[in-house]
């Protein structure tokens, strides 16, 4: 159990839960009071993490003790007309993606665009799921929610469950192949001086046999907007399912950023998972799968990209259950300025899992020598056959590929800005899904330029 940081943040945090609970205990099913009776009780006990806790050695969320939060409800600072109002704030202008928003941590149907989806594909609100259609999908969401991401490891999951409200709910048929990709919005835009708002966005995700799923979870924060967001996704995985799963992050700068992701995967199936980290003061993932099946495969690719006084802490574990499965991670990191990074990278391989095949890199490119990394790869193996191996480098751009393109009449910083780029493209180069691909390298470029306009500035 943590070590509380002191009562001023818990006690702000959970101090809209009684009058909320009185509304809508009794429009709600007893199991989901229990879930979110539950959160509140382990949230109070337990209070933040500090960094005596191993898991948050390199974190620190004291800060959070000196801020007032409000308690979440829908945000009209922004005004939307419809779907067309959305496009400047996202990555791709693709229309052919299944798209559902929600604005402030609440469902915006007048934003979303999930029609025309093949039968028995379900994408909706989680809030309106459980508001309306109880007798059809109860006994599902029942079966799941909250049934794999635990509360008593994780006291924002916990703090998540006890706010239990909206989110996203995806599910996926045996056998269907869904070739739409869906793209899960989180547009924040509460901007108040003395009070921070906070979002509990929560997503189950049922992608049942053999089915295929490509799922974007984007964050979005207008600038200056002064928030925290408190994210869970559960993602399952039936037998042979696919899940292709990009998770772009581009909050405020002024915001806090906690998600966790845990995905349970069962026999032959495929995971992929690429999380990018560009935006918020603070950001934190931790990003968990339950090989649960032999023969499962599990990918976890990302890339933080940040400067100033940003931090990132990318937590990510992959559990060896059962014999033949494989997985990987590599993760980059592109640091400058003040910069902090953290990689923590667990495999951990039970003695049944036989023939696991398993490897993990983080590389971090620092443009300044006051930026810092604190990089910590781990394995955990307890079975005599495997193929494992994990590693991290942490270094400056190299001297001879910068001087080889200076000879070839390349400027400096124009050298710099390339070098850099094509270390992040060593990322994206691994996505799947090519418009996806397209955009994050333009936005990747268009960083840099402003990063370099920046530093002329200040020169």
């Amino acid at each position: 159990m943590f070590e509380s940081t002191g009562t001023n943040a818990v006690t702000a945090l959970t101090a809209g839960l009684k009058s909320l609970n009185r509304n809508r205990r009794h429009t709600m099913p007893t199991w989901l009071t229990a879930i979110r009776d539950e959160g509140s009780k382990l949230f109070e006990k337990a209070g933040l993490p500090t960094r005596r806790h191993e898991e948050w050695k390199y974190t620190d969320l004291s800060a959070l003790n000196h801020k007032s939060f409000s308690v979440p409800t829908p945000n009209a600072s922004v005004e939307f007309s419809g779907p067309s109002d959305l496009l400047p704030y996202l990555l791709s202008q693709q229309e052919a993606f299944v798209r559902l928003v929600l604005v402030d941590g609440c469902y915006s149907a007048q934003l979303s665009t999930v029609n025309n989806l093949p039968g028995g594909v379900e994408v909706k609100s989680l809030g309106q799921v459980l508001a309306h259609d109880q007798d059809r999908l109860g006994p599902l969401l029942s079966r799941h929610l909250a049934n794999y991401a635990m509360p008593g490891e994780n006291s924002f999951v916990a703090l998540n469950n006890a706010y239990l409200e909206d989110g996203a709910f995806v599910y996926v048929p045996a056998g269907v192949k869904l070739n739409m990709p869906v793209h899960l919005v989180y547009l924040s835009t509460s901007h108040q001086s003395q009070l921070t708002a906070v979002h509990h966005p929560r997503n189950l995700v049922i992608v049942e046999k053999d089915a295929q799923l490509t799922l974007i979870e984007d964050y979005i924060g207008v600038a200056g907007s002064n928030y925290f967001n408190n994210t869970v996704s559960e993602i399952l995985l039936g037998e042979g399912a696919d899940v292709d799963h990009y998770k772009f992050q581009r909050e405020s700068e002024d915001a806090y950023h906690i998600a966790t992701i845990q995905v349970q995967q069962e026999k032959n199936s495929r995971f992929s998972s690429q999380n990018l980290s560009f935006g918020s003061q603070l950001t934190r993932n931790d990003i968990n799968s339950q090989l649960s099946g032999p023969g499962a495969q599990c990918q976890m690719n990302g890339l933080s990209m940040i400067r100033g006084s940003q931090h990132v802490d990318n937590h990510t574990l992959i559990h060896h259950a059962y014999p033949d499965c494989t997985s990987t991670q590599l993760y980059h990191n592109i640091m400058d300025e003040n910069a902090r990074g953290v990689f923590n990278g667990k495999i951990y391989v039970e003695p049944e899992a036989q023939k696991t095949d398993s490897q993990q890199t983080n590389r971090t490119l620092m443009l300044s020598r006051h930026a810092r990394m604190d990089t910590k790869p781990q394995l955990e193996i307890f079975a005599d056959d495997v193929k494992c191996s994990h590693g991290a480098t942490v270094g400056r751009i190299d001297d001879d590929a910068l001087y080889y393109l200076r000879s070839r009449g390349v400027s400096a910083g124009q050298a710099r800005k390339m070098l850099t780029q094509a270390f992040g493209q060593r990322m994206t180069n691994l996505f799947r899904l090519d418009s996806i691909k397209e955009a994050i390298d333009l936005f990747i470029a268009d960083r840099l330029e402003e990063w370099h306009l920046l530093q002329s500035e200040n020169n």
